[in-house]
């Protein structure tokens, strides 16, 4: 089993504080795209918006990630942990007075996309620096079931507060789950990096990050097919609103469901990475024929979710998508972190979250505005046609 990195009493301390704001995040992405879809019933919006909380990401998370790199990862982590929690109490004070606006919604989106996009390279290095380099994969496979336990579990309660208790008691609830990791940090002793001869210009730190993916043909190849796939099943992954609402009318208990049948998807690949058999990053091919198989059939999953008009068939493929998501993410994110010394971890590790959140705000907006315009099962349809025939090409040309 793939636990060992649990062998280490402050990686344990972080993953319990890291269990309580996954759970906070989740709940917080089911309340915002919730609150665009309620204030608009615009999927065009609805698509904007969630574009807004991933582009940030696209634009900053490369100059986050070679920060990272040269600065304290503990003190890191803490600004960004406080810059989170200060979005979501902003948020309620928005909802406590009755200012949530379009606008409004895509500043607070847009904010907490900055923060997040200077948070991803921050615990993408954290987390393996915590443990013994050999224990990384675990390190990755324990973080990926924590997600998808999550992605499982808090959706539907997400879901149930708003329909319940109103979007004022959700807000609150995923504020609470933000404070134990801001407890817990200054209790964390991270691996030292390795000491560099002479510091590495801004510049010149982020074109190293980029040579070293480069010279690596299995990675780059990582980095295409993170691109596909994102665009194709992550970017409709953002706007459930508007299938659960739009075409089924089921409100925010339906998003509710539609995203924890993607997180039980999830959950089961994150069950595989972490309970299956512990290979090493030479065992691990990024478009191996089970790794295009899955690609290919959470693909064609996409394509059933934006046609079918049958409740049961949408949560089968939000489920498949889930899986498929999840096993090629964990995959590749395992081959990546294998390969990385400390002192790159930062911003080779942000591009890779680059064209991941990038991919999925491109599909995003693009579905969105696209399903304004041809209607979503067309829309649907079109994108899952793309990303079949580019998935194909891609493992064609592996060869």
């Amino acid at each position: 089993m793939n636990l060992i990195a649990l062998r280490s009493p402050e990686f344990r301390l972080y993953f319990g504080s890291a269990v309580c704001a996954v759970n906070g995040m989740w709940i917080l992405r089911i309340i915002i795209g919730w609150l665009s879809w309620d204030i608009s019933g615009s999927a065009t919006f609805v698509g904007t918006v969630a574009a807004a909380s991933l582009l940030p990401t696209v634009f900053f998370g490369p100059f986050f990630g070679v920060l990272v790199d040269r600065a304290n990862v503990i003190r890191a982590a803490f600004f960004t942990n406080i810059g989170m929690t200060a979005c979501v109490a902003a948020l309620l004070l928005l909802q406590v007075n009755g200012l949530i606006t379009p606008l409004s919604l895509i500043a607070v989106a847009s904010a907490l996309g900055t923060v997040t996009a200077a948070h991803h390279p921050v615990r993408l290095s954290l987390g393996p620096r915590l443990v013994r380099a050999e224990y990384v994969s675990s390190v990755v496979a324990l973080a990926a079931l924590n997600f998808n336990l999550a992605r499982l579990l808090s959706p539907a309660l997400g879901g149930l507060l708003i329909e319940r208790l109103g979007a004022t008691a959700a807000i609150v609830v995923t504020l609470v789950a933000f404070i134990p990791n801001l407890a817990i940090l200054p209790r964390l002793n991270p691996r030292e990096k390795g000491i560099k001869p002479e510091k590495e210009r801004f510049l010149q730190a982020f074109v190293l990050g980029l040579q070293y993916l480069w010279h690596r043909p299995a990675l780059r190849l990582v980095i295409l097919a993170t691109a596909v796939f994102s665009i194709a099943i992550r970017g409709v992954l953002d706007i459930l609103p508007i299938i659960a609402d739009g075409v089924f009318g089921l409100g925010a208990i339906g998003l509710g469901q539609l995203g924890s049948a993607v997180g039980a998807g999830a959950l089961c690949a994150a069950f595989i990475k972490t309970f299956g058999r512990i290979t090493g990053p030479a065992a691990t091919s990024a478009l191996s024929p089970l790794n295009t198989a899955a690609a290919v059939t959470g693909i064609l999953a996409t394509g059933l979710l934006g046609t079918t008009d049958n409740w049961g068939l949408a949560l089968f493929a939000a489920v498949i998508m889930g899986f498929s998501g999840t096993h090629l993410g964990v995959g590749m994110q395992s081959l990546i972190q294998a390969d990385l010394p400390d002192d790159m971890r930062g911003r080779v590790m942000s591009i890779w979250v680059v064209v991941g959140l990038g991919g999925a705000a491109t599909g995003a907006i693009g579905v969105g505005t696209f399903a304004e315009i041809i209607g979503l099962p067309a829309a649907a349809i079109t994108t899952s046609a793309l990303g079949l025939a580019a998935i194909i090409f891609i493992f064609i040309r592996s060869r």
